[in-house]
């Protein structure tokens, strides 16, 4: 229980900072952001003193942030592969008009350029092992849940 506390506050600091950051782009054209900036700081000034108190190291911090940020960038390789594999299935169906076949050439093409971008990504990260492992892992339980579906006799009444 302590654990998905202390991911959720992790998850929260890393939400304060993204928006943030955010702000401070924004705040270039309107000086009154800097008051919602400051009030973010705050919270997650607050955030960390709280995590601080319960003994969470800043070690266990980074450790959450990393796998936080591994995940997400599972999550998105995998998203964008079943895209493409879903694109290439619309687009192997027969009787596609040439406008459709045109749609779904440039819509491929687009998720294929982003999934080769998000891999560079992994390629050029210092922890690329790990995450390619996991990404196996990922793609490993995807294919056993797939299976366990294909192969469930249908149920009838």
């Amino acid at each position: 229980m302590e654990e998905k506390v202390t991911r959720a506050n992790v998850e929260t600091l890393q939400s304060l900072q993204r928006d943030i950051n955010f702000l401070k782009k924004a705040a270039e054209n309107n000086p009154s952001i800097e008051k919602t900036i400051e009030t973010l700081r705050n919270s997650q000034t607050k955030l960390y003193e709280a995590l601080a108190q319960h003994g969470i190291t800043a070690e266990a911090v980074h450790k959450i942030i990393i796998e936080n940020s591994d995940q997400a960038m599972i999550k998105e390789v995998m998203q964008l592969q079943k895209a493409k594999d879903t694109l290439k299935k619309q687009f192997a169906e027969p009787g596609l008009s040439p406008d459709q076949t045109k749609k779904l050439e440039h819509r491929l093409t687009k998720k294929t350029h982003q999934h080769t971008e998000k891999w560079q990504e992994i390629i050029n990260h210092p922890d690329k092992d790990r995450i390619i492992n996991k990404i196996e892992q990922s793609q490993l339980k995807a294919l056993q849940k797939q299976q366990a579906r294909t192969r469930e006799p249908e149920r009838t009444r």
